[in-house]
This record gives structure tokens, C-alpha cells and sequence, in this order.
């Protein structure tokens, strides 16, 4: 069976671990934890604090540029925190709607926790940087959606005709 075919047939196994670390996670109430979880999948201890300062930045509403090429151009800096920088640079640039960049950070780190299952995996990396942009996607867009979806009514939203 082709490793696509195994990832889709686990696809919910996937969603259901994701989503237990992260509940199990948010009960401490504090971003850090999110980012020591990741530690699994690449994040060093410096990734987690640089990562937590990029997070304050957004939430504070300041400018995340700058902060955002330190932690990509850092050279020991792990592919996921680069990774998470490279999606709050672009997203702090703009990229065709409004986003939150507090909601695109966390859309990042808890996207990641896709890859958690299979930790120790030769690709879990990867596996955690495509689930960080699924994750800043997810978040930065679903506002505009359901803010359709409350205009047009579910149920116009859901045809599928032309």
C-alpha cells in the first residue's frame, strides 16, 4: 500500500491525536507548552523561546517582521520554527484578506501537532511544517467563511449547483 494510501486511511487517527494533545495542552493555559510539546518534532529550547516572543509580538499587535527573519535566518534554528516564522512574515505582509496574526500563530503550532502521532518518523518535519501551514490557513481563513456562511445562510453556502 502506497504511504499516501496508509496516511489517508489513518487520516482520522491522525486528527484524533492531534486533537487530544492539544486539548491536553490548552488546559495549561499558557502557549508555552504547545511550543515544549513540539520539541518532539524538532523544536530546540532557544525555537521555543524565540517562538514565544514572535507569539507576544502578535498578540500584542506589533510588527512581527523583524523578529520573524532573526528566527529564519538563526542558523541553528530548526526547519518548524523556520518554518512558523516564514507563515507570520507573510501573513504580517498580507495575503489577500484580513488575518489575525495571533489566530495564524496558533493555527501554526497547533497544525504542527499533526505530525505528533508519528513521532520519531524520519519525516516527521515535514509532516509538521504542512501541518503548520494547514493549521495558519485554517484559522486565518475560516472567520471569512463563517462570516459568509452567517450572510448567505448554510444552506446556500452548501449548494453544490451552479
Amino acid at each position: 500500500m502506497s504511504e499516501s494510501r496508509s496516511v489517508f486511511r489513518e487520516a482520522g487517527e491522525h486528527f484524533e491525536s492531534a486533537a487530544r494533545f492539544g486539548f491536553e495542552d490548552a488546559m495549561q493555559r499558557r502557549l508555552r507548552y504547545h511550543l515544549l510539546r513540539l520539541t518532539v518534532v524538532g523544536l530546540t529550547r532557544q525555537d521555543v523561546e524565540e517562538l514565544g516572543k514572535l507569539a507576544r509580538l502578535a498578540f500584542d499587535d506589533s510588527d512581527v517582521t523583524q523578529h520573524a527573519t532573526m528566527l529564519r535566518q538563526r542558523a541553528d534554528a530548526s526547519p518548524l520554527a523556520s518554518a512558523i516564522a516564514e507563515i507570520m512574515a507573510s501573513a504580517a505582509l498580507g495575503v489577500g484578506g484580513p488575518v489575525r496574526l495571533p489566530e495564524v500563530m496558533l493555527g501554526a503550532v497547533l497544525g504542527a501537532y499533526a505530525a505528533l502521532r508519528d513521532a520519531g518518523d524520519a519525516k516527521q518535519a515535514d509532516a509538521a511544517i504542512a501541518g503548520a501551514v494547514g493549521g495558519a490557513v485554517a484559522t486565518a481563513v475560516s472567520g471569512v467563511v463563517l462570516s459568509n456562511i452567517e450572510q448567505v445562510g448554510a444552506t446556500e453556502y452548501l449548494r453544490m449547483d451552479e
